[in-house]
């Protein structure tokens, strides 16, 4: 990549007109880039003079050796200028208050009427025996439950609550994963009996649900039913929200509402506004990154992303008018940034800025 074409990649960045793909590769660029401090002048001719010392020998020819240099250069300058671009930000971002950060793997465990685990508490490998469940720890994100040989016992119906900032994992007595996102809510039975896999969702989750054509996969949320028999799918179904969103990544499900019904294949997400089910396409990727620690957006209202970002970092957030939170963003965000990191990677549009004082993120124009 040539200086030109590195100048022209970030004047396309700040103005909001990369490619899918040129978005993730600034980004990704900058995640991976130490900014203690600024490079200097001697230092940036320092390091390119060691870099061009050591892979001169190794090559044949000097239309090889000028192509490299090239890229050298490319990526020296793509550093120092990504790290003036992002500089320059700072001072959109004032913070009064220390670093804001999510909480990371924790939830709390309602095992039937009684008995409360707090995961966080667990050792790996550790497991817990109760009414002929076993609970075990899997890793420091995951739990899973198994119905043991001679258990007797009746199922009962248990609850996994993720807070603010928080995330977590559960392989249910079938096998089935679930991902439970932030400020989440899953009901669940120790074990399915009868006919039927029914649970419960409040807020968002991911599922990758055993194949069992006799016994169906039903997933209850706020007016929503969502029947499956062996898929992939993500809901998002928050109380605090309007609508409920359902994607389907893999095999078919069937929505029912007090409004009508759906079959989505996939690809589709169905949005229920309660009034009706609106189905259309969608990318899946930008959907489900949120499970695998990245925030990822593809032109959605900056409205929306510090609705997931108030969530995750719990922490409040004041628009200064309406019309900010309708401008839209693309682009991707890692999970595990100071809050601060965060908002300076939306500050670089130059369209926004930013005060967080204390829990409270503030949004004004620029």
């Amino acid at each position: 990549m040539t200086e030109k074409e590195i100048i022209a990649l970030l004047k396309r960045y700040t103005n909001q007109q990369c490619t899918e793909d040129e978005i993730i590769f600034v980004e990704s660029w900058y995640s991976s880039l130490d900014f203690k401090h600024p490079v200097q002048v001697e230092e940036f001719e320092s390091i390119k003079l060691q870099t061009w010392k050591t892979i001169a020998p190794q090559q044949k020819t000097k239309k090889t050796l000028h192509r490299y240099a090239a890229a050298i250069w490319g990526i020296l300058l793509l550093s120092t200028a990504t790290y003036f671009l992002v500089q320059k930000t700072k001072k959109d971002i004032e913070n009064t208050s220390t670093k804001i950060q999510p909480v990371g793997y924790r939830a709390m465990l309602f095992m039937g009427s009684k008995d409360s685990v707090n995961l966080n508490t667990l050792r790996i490998g550790e497991t817990i025996n109760a009414n002929g469940i076993k609970l075990k720890k899997l890793d420091n994100a995951t739990i899973s439950y198994e119905v043991q040989a001679d258990n007797k016992t009746r199922s009962e119906l248990n609850k996994l609550i993720v807070p603010r900032g928080g995330q977590f994992k559960i392989r249910l007595a079938d096998s089935s994963l679930v991902v439970v996102n932030s400020e989440s809510e899953l009901e669940f039975p120790s074990q399915f009996e009868g006919n039927e896999r029914r649970i419960k969702m409040i807020g968002e989750g991911y599922f990758e649900v055993a194949k069992n054509k006799h016994k169906p996969f039903i997933v209850g949320t706020k007016d929503q039913q969502l029947t499956v028999l062996g898929t992939k799918f993500n809901i998002h179904a928050y109380r605090d929200e309007k609508n409920i969103t359902t994607t389907l990544l893999e095999g078919k499900v069937q929505i029912s509402t007090p409004k009508g019904q759906a079959i989505l294949l996939p690809g589709d997400q169905a949005l229920y506004n309660g009034q009706r089910v609106l189905v259309s396409k969608t990318k899946t990727t930008s959907v489900t990154t949120w499970k695998e620690d990245i925030f990822l957006f593809d032109s959605e209202p900056l409205g929306d992303i510090m609705q997931q970002l108030s969530r995750w970092y719990n922490v409040q957030v004041r628009f200064e008018t309406k019309d900010i939170a309708q401008i839209r963003f693309t682009g991707s965000i890692s999970k595990y940034q100071h809050v601060d990191q965060a908002l300076r990677l939306l500050s670089i549009t130059g369209k926004v800025k930013f005060i967080v004082d204390n829990q409270t993120i503030y949004v004004k124009a620029n």
